[in-house]
């Protein structure tokens, strides 16, 4: 038998409902998730319990998500985390810096149910 490593979600959403449905479909999936709702509190939690991946809004309070990716680049630890930007900000130049700033990809919420997230989010983990 072996000991799996339970793999660990961060995600940084400032919407509390769409924050606890994922958590949610990712503790039914076996994964630990941790929370934040804006940048710095997400680097802070990043930065002491490494996330196997981060799952990202853009529109946060104080400051964009794109900013956890430029200031995650800058963090040994935290540079080779994949990012899956979530956000309903539906703008090319947006998609564009997040993918830029090291995104593995860029979904639109409103086009994704749940369930097609969690898929999306285990295809990056095991690429």
């Amino acid at each position: 038998m072996t000991n799996k490593k339970i793999q660990t979600i961060l995600i940084i959403e400032d919407e509390k409902i769409l924050s606890e449905m994922y958590k949610f479909k990712l503790n039914k999936e076996g994964f630990e998730v941790i929370s934040a709702i804006e940048v710095d509190e997400g680097i802070e939690l990043a930065k002491k319990q490494i996330p196997d991946l981060v799952v990202l809004d853009v529109l946060l309070p104080k400051e964009s998500g794109i900013n956890y990716l430029i200031k995650a680049k800058e963090i040994d630890s935290l540079k080779s985390v994949p990012v899956l930007v979530l956000s309903n900000f539906d703008d090319n130049q947006t998609r564009t810096q997040a993918l830029k700033y090291g995104a593995k990809d860029y979904l639109i919420k409103s086009n994704h149910d749940p369930k097609e997230i969690v898929t999306r989010i285990k295809e990056l983990l095991n690429q």
